[in-house]
């Protein structure tokens, strides 16, 4: 059975060849802000920029910045009007909170009626007055599960209180009531052994603990966790790293990256569309905005990179694995599967984009040498292929640095 892999070395890069097709229906242009003014790149002061992108026959923008991005009416490239933002709220340790609202905007703040949201889902979570990222009066709650949230009102509380003195009286018992709930005294309990909280913490979105830093001392295969919170930590740099460039030619040239945690969808953890959902304007289309997109497998304990190539209406995937020698099957199921995480987007937006097994490159890569160290060896890749230096010079000193050095002082409880 002939499965069309290929073996070989790209004449030319993916990337370029992605970046040599234009985007017809989507606009994209790069606004600088300094202090209070907004104008194109025509000065070298710029502290601040952000990308537009103006879809054609319509009067709202999507605005793509550093911690947000926003989708509805602008006035002068400004958030103003009706309109949707997800924003990035991001605590000492880099853990991120989405701050997800939908209403109205004034002069590029949050500022009127509308919605706040259960971070990226379609759940709400309460309706009221805001300004910027404050509720400043509350118009309605609701659950989790997208249920209203129904409070007691005094007639109500005042009907439980007198329930339960009505319930306790044949008793004698002593108790007081506050707030609608009956109060009795307190039990003594025993008490239970605490858990130490210094033996785990929270960073890059990711539970870690001191176990996670004793596999990376101790040579042992790292889990998913140790992955989960270094391909953060990659996404996290490369918008730091964009969003801090000075010049045009800069921001122009560089390539953005984005690793897609795939596992946490195996898991069920994540809804791909929900994920993406902030892409929403320019159809889930987020290699429009990123060139260097992967994706990690884990098969059976063992880690593999996959880098995703979008060229025009047909995509390609091109495999990293520290044990290649594995026969093509294995190579079609496990990118039949991230084909599979990105079906939903195409057939939800009506995307012309295809993939077939035989677009399946298997890159050559060094190999690694202990079999706990795949995990170790895709860090290592992503490493070089995002700084744009050759594979080749990965050595076994290398991948012993990047386990006790590198994703130590990641997943470290420090700052």
């Amino acid at each position: 059975m002939r499965l069309g892999l290929k073996l070989k070395k790209e004449s030319k890069p993916p990337q370029e060849q992605q970046q040599e097709q234009p985007t017809q229906e989507f606009k994209f242009d790069f606004v600088f802000f300094n202090s209070n003014s907004q104008s194109q790149f025509d000065n070298q002061d710029s502290k601040q920029f952000k990308l537009i992108v103006q879809k054609k026959n319509t009067k709202e923008q999507m605005i793509i910045q550093k911690d947000y991005i926003y989708i509805g009416e602008t006035y002068n490239n400004k958030m103003h009007g009706n309109g949707k933002i997800y924003i990035k709220q991001y605590d000492a340790y880099c853990n991120n909170n989405y701050f997800v609202f939908e209403g109205q905007f004034q002069n590029d703040q949050i500022d009127g009626k509308g919605t706040e949201y259960y971070g990226k889902t379609n759940n709400k979570k309460v309706d009221g007055i805001f300004q910027k990222l404050s509720l400043i009066e509350k118009f309605q709650e609701y659950n989790q599960d997208g249920t209203i949230l129904i409070k007691q009102q005094n007639l109500q509380q005042s009907m439980l209180q007198q329930s339960f003195i009505q319930e306790d009286r044949s008793n004698n018992k002593m108790f007081r009531i506050k707030s609608g709930v009956k109060q009795t005294p307190q039990q003594i309990q025993s008490q239970k052994p605490q858990v130490k909280q210094n033996d785990k913490w929270t960073k890059f979105d990711v539970e870690l603990s001191k176990d996670h830093l004793s596999s990376l001392l101790s040579e042992k295969a790292i889990n998913d966790s140790i992955i989960e919170a270094y391909l953060n930590y990659i996404n996290y740099m490369d918008s730091e790293k964009f969003f801090n460039l000075k010049s045009l030619p800069e921001i122009q040239a560089y390539k953005r990256t984005l690793i897609i945690p795939y596992f946490l969808f195996e898991q069920q953890k994540l809804d791909v569309l929900t994920y993406f959902a902030e892409f929403s304007y320019i159809k889930g289309q987020f290699w429009q905005v990123y060139q260097q997109i992967f994706a990690i497998v884990n098969s059976n304990g063992h880690w593999i990179l996959l880098e995703i190539i979008f060229e025009g209406q047909d995509i390609k995937m091109k495999v990293y694995d520290s044990c290649s020698k594995k026969k093509a099957i294995f190579y079609v199921t496990i990118c039949k599967h991230i084909w599979n995480m990105i079906e939903p987007l195409v057939k939800q937006h009506n995307l012309s984009i295809s993939w077939k097994s035989k677009d399946i490159i298997v890159a050559e890569c060094p190999q690694l040498q202990q079999p706990n160290d795949s995990g170790i060896f895709i860090c290592a890749y992503l490493k070089y292929l995002i700084s744009n230096i050759s594979l080749d010079q990965i050595t076994q000193e290398v991948i012993s640095n990047i386990r006790k050095t590198e994703l130590f002082n990641i997943v470290k409880k420090e700052k």
